[in-house]
């Protein structure tokens, strides 16, 4: 019965034309929060065109599955476009320090507070980022990680707020908003080197309308413009709640003239259930300029394996430096 359906031609140029269709959808999304969301998931609709691809190799419909095996290589090349060009990791440079930058969610803190806690201080991180904070955590994180994060700033009061921890003085910082979320411009310079690293961190709001995408593109422009400004070594990290492969984050990385930390696009490491990974893309991310080298990307779990955040270690290039002023 299956075979017989499949086989009226009609029936095939229409299956046909809706699954390239359907991958032109996630490259080009409409501007409609249906279609954005469904762009969301380009991961694991890849995937199902390829699985499609086997099956109907199983019915013996060459037509339709050397289609689904377009589809799927469509995406595939869309992803990998979306992505960090650089396939290996760079090699770090012998006798030069190595800065590991780290963005926390503690949505989770309440259930595992001890492991979250020891997962910050043992990331070997000389920045912890921590967007959407109360004050009441706030005081708690700056009282419990004093030791190894003795400079802190935040901007609390907001909703939501925001708190950043160095082991390092904070230089040059600077605060601006977008629509009452706050965003965080600051300098470090590390032990060993002659550069200031400059680090913008964010807040931002999850999109649930089409509007909120409009509310995301308008934050990272101007997240952009900041970065531009600058004109140095410069990390751009948050939840910025948008897909690395979005239209957003490719234009801001255009605008901003940033690199992403990570190298694939694989759904991000959820704790233990592999289930739920598999459909859940990874929303928070780190760029970072030309001055910079990744040389590692990781995800960061408490000990009851409960997904805190990303941390990348960097390296600064050889290349000359100006002289820096926030805007």
């Amino acid at each position: 019965m299956t075979k017989t359906i499949l086989n009226n031609k009609y029936i095939q140029y229409g299956l046909m034309t809706s699954l390239i269709l359907g991958a032109l959808v996630c490259i080009f999304p409409p501007q409609h929060f249906f279609f954005k969301s469904l762009a969301e998931f380009t991961v694991q609709i890849m995937f199902g065109y390829l699985f499609l691809a086997l099956l109907l190799l199983i019915l013996k419909q060459p037509r339709l599955m050397f289609t689904s095996l377009i589809a799927c290589s469509i995406l595939a090349i869309h992803l990998k476009s979306n992505t960090n060009p650089d396939l290996k990791k760079p090699q770090p440079t012998e006798n030069q320090t190595i800065i590991n930058i780290a963005l926390i969610n503690i949505s989770n803190i309440n259930e595992d507070p001890d492991g979250a806690i020891e997962a910050m201080l043992t990331s070997e991180a000389c920045i912890l980022s921590i967007p959407d904070i109360d004050p009441m955590v706030y005081e708690f994180l700056r009282d419990t990680l004093a030791k190894k994060f003795p400079y802190s700033t935040a901007r609390i009061g907001f909703d939501p707020g925001i708190a950043v921890f160095s082991k390092f003085e904070i230089n040059n910082q600077d605060t601006f908003f977008v629509e009452n979320l706050p965003n965080i411009v600051g300098s470090i310079k590390p032990d060993g080197q002659d550069q200031e690293l400059f680090f913008i961190s964010s807040t931002t709001l999850p999109p649930f309308y089409t509007k909120d995408y409009d509310r995301l593109k308008k934050q990272l422009n101007r997240i952009a413009e900041k970065a531009s400004a600058i004109n140095a070594p410069i990390l751009t990290l948050a939840d910025y709640n948008l897909v690395q492969w979005s239209d957003e984050i490719h234009d801001f990385r255009d605008k901003a003239g940033l690199k992403d930390s990570r190298r694939g696009f694989s759904p991000a490491t959820a704790g233990n259930n592999v289930f739920g990974s598999f459909f859940e893309s990874p929303r928070d991310h780190i760029f970072f300029s030309e001055h910079f080298k990744c040389i590692g990307f990781q995800n960061i779990e408490s000990s009851s394996s409960h997904h805190l955040g990303i941390k990348g270690s960097f390296q600064f290039n050889p290349i000359p430096s100006t002289t820096a002023t926030v805007q």
